[in-house]
């Protein structure tokens, strides 16, 4: 094989491990997403978010 080929597909199974390495790196948020409704309950509060209280 040519001195280039080789060097360009030790580049690329680097490039490759590196981007499966990175995917199995990231957290992944397996917990169901459930209705707005569910999580926050409501307290009666005032939705007037201008002032501090």
């Amino acid at each position: 094989m040519n001195y280039l080929t080789i060097i360009a597909v030790v580049w690329g199974l680097c490039a490759v491990c590196a981007v499966l390495f990175i995917r199995g790196a990231a957290q992944r948020n397996t917990e169901p997403l459930r209705p707005q409704a569910e999580r926050e309950p409501k307290t009666g509060r005032s939705q007037d978010f201008s002032r501090p209280a």
